[in-house]
């Protein structure tokens, strides 16, 4: 499961780069043929693909992608328990969405681009055909060809981890920090009643995300913390005064 995960996140990460990396080239082809091809209807589905493609940027998918990983490896203890007990937070609460509604933004952003991106690529097969603007619709057409097939598979992944992260945050996670040679058993207890899993269907061209909420029982979770308040978790620990005091009495009692 280990080199499962390590194989996703290095494979996430290539793809993201690579997707920047092709960005930049779009960006600069929309550019440099924008007065020429402006009044076009093709160029203004490749002007939506690039306001897509900023909004998406925008989204800082690799920061959100990272924090899930944090989550699912607790390579940092500290950044683990914080993320998960921000899943308890809403928009509505606190007005800023927490790192699960940002990837499912991202998710559905992903989902959307491929629509201008096939509907552009139509238009210019024409232009293509008809021989018109050759080394404009090559090029145009091999990038939306790269862009489609990163998206789609970013997607994927994106949806394989944000179903992996939800799973997760339905569980009671028990947490070791170590901090000044003293190591503090942080808790956590999900408290949210529905919880939502994605899907991709392949859908004539393209996939489509679907997602799907489901319900869970919190109280009824083995060892869960009852009725009681759940909002924040409490660290449990032994100093070595209580101890040595509990040991003492302990001791003259025998």
């Amino acid at each position: 499961m280990g080199s499962e995960i390590e194989t996703l996140e290095e494979k996430l990460n290539s793809f993201l780069l690579q997707l920047q990396a092709e960005c930049r080239v779009f960006e600069r082809m929309v550019y440099k043929n924008k007065n020429q091809h402006r009044r076009c209807s093709y160029f203004q589905y490749l002007l939506k693909v690039r306001r897509e493609l900023r909004l998406l940027q925008s989204s800082k998918l690799e920061e959100i992608v990272g924090s899930c990983f944090h989550v699912i490896t607790g390579r940092k203890p500290r950044q683990k328990v914080y993320l998960l007990e921000s899943l308890k937070w809403r928009k509505c609460d606190s007005g800023t969405p927490n790192f699960m509604e940002r990837l499912l933004g991202a998710a559905r952003l992903l989902s959307q681009i491929v629509e201008p991106m096939l509907k552009a690529a139509t238009d210019i097969s024409t232009l293509l055909a008809r021989s018109f603007f050759m080394g404009f619709s090559l090029t145009i057409l091999a990038l939306l060809a790269r862009l489609r097939v990163l998206v789609q598979q970013i997607l994927l992944d994106v949806v394989s981890v944000f179903n992996t992260v939800s799973s997760l945050s339905q569980e009671k996670q028990s947490v070791k920090i170590t901090q000044e040679g003293l190591e503090v058993f942080r808790e956590y207890y999900p408290t949210n009643i529905e919880f939502v899993t994605l899907e991709c269907l392949w859908k004539t061209d393209k996939y489509v995300l679907v997602e799907k909420t489901h319900k869970t029982d919190v109280k009824g979770q083995e060892g869960g913390p009852g009725g009681g308040s759940t909002e924040k978790s409490v660290p449990r620990y032994w100093t070595i005064e209580s101890f040595l005091a509990d040991s003492d009495s302990d001791f003259r009692e025998g």
